[in-house]
């Protein structure tokens, strides 16, 4: 199921319950939550048949060091890596929300919600029609710049702490 429909969903039925803002980030985490835990519990698995956890337990090492030193530890730099790749999924289904008129309330500075309040200006008047381009053209560009300085970081996060890129 699309996670901005679902996230939608989500902040019309808590709409009512709490502030606009702490539905849309309670939204956002209901949604998100799940691809977390499948990564966490793969990365686990994965890393508890290693030989060096198999070292770890042969050796005498008990079951609380072997997780977090050993196992955590290892498990953990994949989490990271899609944390940091989510912000920007994250800001551009916020953004979209506020577009919609479901993300932050008028008076708050948000993306979504200037390019929403451009959409008369769009079009310009008739006989320039590209007059006021910088009014959704600049949000856009702020917005996916963020997006893309948020995926290459992830994507450094990723070429350094992945032990297999070590290897090769």
């Amino acid at each position: 199921f699309p996670g901005l429909i679902l996230a939608m969903a989500f902040v019309v039925v808590f709409q009512g319950t709490m502030p606009r803002l702490d539905a849309v980030l309670f939204a956002l985490i209901l949604v998100g939550w799940p691809s977390y835990t499948r990564v966490i519990r793969g990365e686990i698995m994965r890393v508890k048949t290693e030989d060096y956890v198999e070292a770890a337990k042969a050796v005498g090492c008990s079951d609380l060091r072997v997780i977090f030193r050993h196992i955590v530890p290892n498990a953990l730099y994949p989490v990271l890596v899609i944390a940091s790749l989510d912000i920007g999924t994250i800001v551009l289904t916020t953004a979209a929300m506020s577009f919609l008129g479901l993300g932050a309330p008028q008076g708050y500075c948000d993306w979504g919600q200037i390019i929403n309040f451009s959409r008369n200006y769009i079009r310009g008047n008739r006989y320039n029609p590209y007059e006021y381009w910088y009014t959704f053209a600049i949000p856009g560009l702020f917005i996916f710049f963020f997006v893309l300085g948020w995926n290459l970081l992830g994507d450094a996060f990723r070429d350094i702490l992945d032990p297999t890129l070590r290897r090769k």
